[in-house]
Formats: C-alpha cells, structure tokens, sequence
C-alpha cells in the first residue's frame, strides 16, 4: 500500500535486496506488493543533499563551494564539475545517484555513497545473523521435541555470511569499476551488452563516475523495445550462468536500460557472483533435462550442484528419521515427475522449480540450498519477473537453451569431458543414434524455407561457435574418432530420414534465398502479441560490436579450416581400408545425392508456390511435400 512507502524507503540494505527481488514476483506476493516494493529500486529515502555533498567535496579534496558552480556561484574553472544536478535522479539503499556534467561538457552519473553506509550494513548485518542463529536454535529444539535430533539442512550462517559478504563489497566503488570491466569483457562475444563507461579521474573509493547513458529504463519503454531489452538481458544472464561463470547478482528494472543504439546497458556491479566450471556444466545438463523432461538427467544435474546429498538421504515422513532411498536416483527422479507435472509452469518457470524442491520434494528427500547459488537465485527469479511482465507465457529454459548447447558441447571439466564423450559415442566409437537424434531436437525442420527471418538453428549456431573455439577439442576429436562406416550405413538407414530431412530443408532455403526474390511483406493491422522465444523474437534486432563480428568470423574460418581437416582425416583412413572404404564412400555419395535431390524438389516447389502467390493473389496452398 501507498502508506507504507516512507518505511519500505528507510530498509536497511539487506532488507532491500529482498524487497528488490520480490517486486519481481507477482507470482509470490501479489500485484499490490510488487507494486509497492517497486519503489525500492530506484527510489530507496535519499540521504541529504548537503551530506552528499560534502561526500563528494572530501573525497576530492576541495571546498563543498566548489564541486559545481550553480550550486554555490562560483567561476566553473575553479569547480570539479560544470553542473551537478541539486537533487538525487535515483536513491539506492547504499548510495545516491546525480546527473552532472564535466568541464569538458561530458554529462555523467555521480554515484555517492552513504555517509554511515559501512555502519548501516554492518548493523543491519549483525541484526539478521542473530535473528538467524535465534532461529536455527528454535528449528533445532523444536526438531529435538519431535525426536528428530538437531537441525542438520545446511548452516544458515553461511547464508547470511553470503548475502553480507556480497553487500560489503557493494561499499567498495573501486571494485565496482572493476567488476564493471569484467563484465563487459566476459560478454563482448555477444556484441549487445555494455556496461557504463567508467571516469577514474572522477572517481574514488567511496565516488563513482561514469557516462550517462542515454536510453530507458523498462517502465518507459514501448512494448517492442521492453520486450527486445527483456531478451537481451536474460540472454546475457544465461550466457552469463553458463558460459562466462560471471553473473550480475542484481539485474532488477532499475539496473538494465535499452540505449538508443539498441543495446542492453548493465548498471551497479557491486554484487556479482562467480560459478565454477564444473557448476556451469551441472547447469546446462539440467536446462537441457528439463526442457527435454529428461528427470534422471534432471535429478543428477541436482546432485552434481549440491543441492541433493551424495548418498541420497530420504524419510517417509517428519517423524522418521533419514536413511538410504530404496529407489536411489531413479526413485527421486519420479517423485520430481510427478511433482513438476502438478505444478503450474513447472517446466518454464524457475520460479515453479524453486517451488516444487522446496516445498515439496524437501519434506522427503534431505536437500541443501548451498550458499553460491543465493545470489544466482536472486539474478534468475528477478530476470523471469521482468520477462513475465513482456510475455506471461515466457520460458526461461528455452531461452537458455542455446548457451546451455554450447556450454555441453565444450565441458572443461574431466568429467564433463568423459560424458560428452560417452554420449556421442559408445566404446569402439559407434555413433550413439539416439543421443544424435535428440540434439538436433524433436522438432519438424521449419517448414518456411523462404522465410529469410528464420532464426538460426540452435544446434548449427553451438556447433559452429564450439568447433571453431579452443574449447572445442573434445568435440573435435570425437568426430575425429567416430566409426566412419557405421555413420554412413545410419545415414543412408531408416533411421538417418531425420537427418536426410532437415539437409533437404538446408538446401532448399539456401536456394531460395539465392535464387528467388523476396515477398514483399505487409505489415499487419494490429502489432502481433510479444512473445520472448525463438520464434518470436525474429523480428528483434540485436546489435553488434566489432569484438563480437571479428569472433563470428574467426568462429566461422576456424570451423571451415577443422572441417576440411576432419574431412581428409577420414578420407585418408578410408582408403586405407580397401574395398570396405569403398562401400563407406558409395553409402555416403548416395546420401548426399538424395538429400540433394530432396533439396532441390523442396526448392522447386516453393518456387512454384511464388509464381502461383503472383499470378493469383491470395493463393496460399501449402505445396506438396518432397
């Protein structure tokens, strides 16, 4: 309610981290809260002006007279600033933000933290760890009551050091600076992100400085650009989760702006969190497990996170105590089943994931929360809130798909190595099928062969960018290593009709988009509904940075140079088998010839589609299928 604004604003900082998160979460708290608790992200109670001040006049050592000139009159060669705006533009819990502008007629931002913030987290961090131990005790003796022993499901001290440690950090601007490059240099391969950029002349430990970006925030932007900034951040986020293991930790609608250039504009890098390698690999596993309802794979990506013991740990009910699961992983697996099917959105929303362990698996399976993934928490239940208010029927583990691809395609890990190993081979390097068959999806091949806004294929984009990196080489050699001949015999089999389809497909769009003119399209009376997927997001443009299109292409001349190497391993090894190279090498030649033919026949009839679409406006008939 409106009425509680003066006290929401005067949280301590702890306190307004969780008030941040939740005004994501409609879903959790209601619309009235959400609303309510907006406020705290960029609109916390601003300290005195007076205070801010005389910050900003210490830190650089001059007279608080002379920090701008039409805040005291003074001559502006004799002030640090030429303007500085006499009211805050945002309040956050630890500091201040002001517009100004420099001598050089640079408009910037002027974060200044708080007089007492030191003093303000450090009480605020002392009342919530004795809070906490009071709780963990009454946990325990009520525990003890029941005959159930003492609390044993993580150490909440750990957690409330965790949540303190990160906003501890938030006091240090020059950290800021930094994490704010790193940042930015972790996610230059994807060409639309940036981070403000940082003035060290007008900057100390306690100021920070940086350009003031022109763009908007998500409340001020229309539906179309919300819904490309939506995009943008969440894939930045889970490129972030999966790829670069460096995660912004508070990315609510205060701290993201779509600039004018079209780009996603990260702001406030004082809490971050780091994943391991082996971690980012757990998570892409469990993305691709539940998107594909694999649960086995699901329920092991848990346990390799730590969020499941090892041994798993079950009870029938709180009354007995912990002992070995009768079913094991597999036993697990199908109670996560049952439960995600029960659940609304419990294949799309993290939110409902969170939900279904906490609140329904925990109460028979021992389970920990572990103090690294707090922060991620926070980062992806912020990040589903922002999206769900763009697209409701938004699924954050199709859009992390693509990142999670490449993140599985290219373990570091030993062990990560051994499993991409093991799941596209068998022991004397047979293609395993299935496996194959599932990476390229379930899916029917787009049918739109002359749609030239077709997106990309996920599996082609994570192939080309994994075997042309030096993270590729265990994909390398696997298909260095594959059995040649069994590949060929599958190919030309019942079973490679998948894969002689979509080759046909391949060919027919690029035919298309050769040979044929484009449709002149018409735009539709009413603006389609937003939709964050894949599909519908074909019409939102990303930007690009030179970093980013000098990767593509040494991704793209790398992969052509390792395919042709690929390639003469294979040849030269197969005339080195006589007469059973020969009959690997007609299986394949008879495989390209068909699915080249299909191509060609798929091309034809889309060809003749047009021509009809020209003759008759209005004909629209699907043509035949090759």
């Amino acid at each position: 309610p409106k009425t509680s604004s003066a006290p929401r604003a005067g949280l301590g900082p702890v306190s307004v981290k969780v008030g941040q998160t939740l005004s994501q979460r409609p879903d959790l708290v209601g619309e009235e809260a959400c609303d309510a608790l907006k406020s705290l992200q960029t609109k916390n109670r601003p300290f005195s002006n007076e205070a801010a001040l005389r910050v900003v006049a210490d830190e650089f050592g001059v007279a608080v007279e002379d920090v701008a000139p039409n805040l005291a009159g003074r001559p502006e060669d004799a002030c640090l600033f030429s303007h500085f705006t006499p009211e805050p533009v945002a309040a956050a819990s630890l500091g201040q933000v002001y517009r100004a502008t420099t001598r050089d007629g640079v408009d910037v931002a002027v974060k200044v933290q708080r007089p007492d913030g030191l003093r303000t987290v450090a009480v605020d961090y002392a009342c919530f760890a004795f809070a906490w131990g009071i709780i963990e005790k009454w946990w325990s003796w009520q525990r003890s009551l029941r005959g159930e022993g003492p609390f044993d499901n993580g150490d909440i001290g750990d957690v409330v050091d965790t949540v303190a440690n990160g906003i501890f950090d938030e006091l240090d601007y020059d950290m800021e600076a930094e994490n704010a490059d790193r940042f930015r240099a972790s996610l230059d391969f994807l060409g639309f992100v940036d981070v403000p950029t940082f003035l060290p002349e007008l900057s100390t430990n306690r100021i920070l400085t940086t350009e003031w970006i022109p763009g908007a925030h998500l409340e001020a932007l229309d539906p179309r650009s919300g819904a490309l900034m939506t995009q943008l951040a969440v894939e930045a986020c889970t490129a972030s989760l999966v790829l670069t293991g460096y995660v912004h930790a508070d990315p609510h609608e205060g701290n993201l702006m779509l600039r004018d250039d079209g780009k996603v504009v990260f702001l406030d890098f004082g809490l971050m969190s780091r994943v391991d390698p082996d971690i980012m690999e757990a998570f892409a596993q469990g993305i691709r497990a539940c998107l594909a309802e694999d649960y086995e794979g699901l329920s092991k990506a848990f346990q390799d996170s730590g969020f499941l013991t090892t041994p798993l740990r079950f009870r029938e009910d709180k009354t007995t105590p912990y002992g070995e699961a009768p079913g094991g992983l597999a036993q697990f697996a199908g109670e996560l089943r049952d439960a995600m099917a029960a659940t609304e959105g419990g294949t799309s929303r993290f939110g409902a994931l969170a939900e279904v362990l906490n609140g329904i698996l925990s109460k028979r399976w021992k389970m920990f929360t572990p103090p690294y993934v707090l922060l991620l928490i926070r980062t992806f239940l912020t990040l589903e809130g922002i999206a769900a208010q763009v697209d409701p029927d938004f699924n954050i583990y199709e859009m992390a798909l693509p990142f999670a691809l490449r993140r599985s395609l290219a373990p570091s890990s030993p062990e990560g190595v051994e499993t991409l190993r093991k799941s596209l081979l068998t022991e004397d390097d047979r293609v395993r099928w299935d496996a194959i068959l599932q990476l390229l999806g379930d899916e029917e091949p787009a049918a739109a062969a002359a749609d030239e806004d077709a997106p990309a294929a996920d599996v082609g984009a994570a192939l080309t960018a994994v075997v042309g990196s030096s993270d590729g080489a265990t994909l390398r050699k696997a298909f260095n290593d594959v059995d040649a001949a069994d590949l060929a015999a599958r190919l030309v089999s019942r079973s490679g009709r998948d894969v002689r389809r979509r080759g046909a497909m391949a060919i027919c769009t690029a035919l298309d988009r050769t040979l044929l003119p484009r449709k002149k399209r018409v735009a539709p009376a009413e603006p389609a509904a937003i939709s964050l997927s894949a599909a519908g997001s074909r019409g939102l443009a990303r930007a690009s940075s030179p970093a980013s299109r000098r990767l593509e292409k040494r991704q793209k001349r790398w992969q052509r140079k390792m395919t042709a190497y690929l390639v003469r391993s294979h040849v030269n090894r197969q005339l080195r088998h006589g007469w059973r190279g020969a009959a690997t090498f007609a299986k394949l030649t008879y495989f390209a010839g068909r699915v080249l033919v299909g191509g060609v026949v798929r091309f034809l009839g889309v060809a003749v589609r047009r021509v009809l679409e020209r003759l008759m406006p209005g004909f629209d008939q699907e043509p035949a299928a090759a």
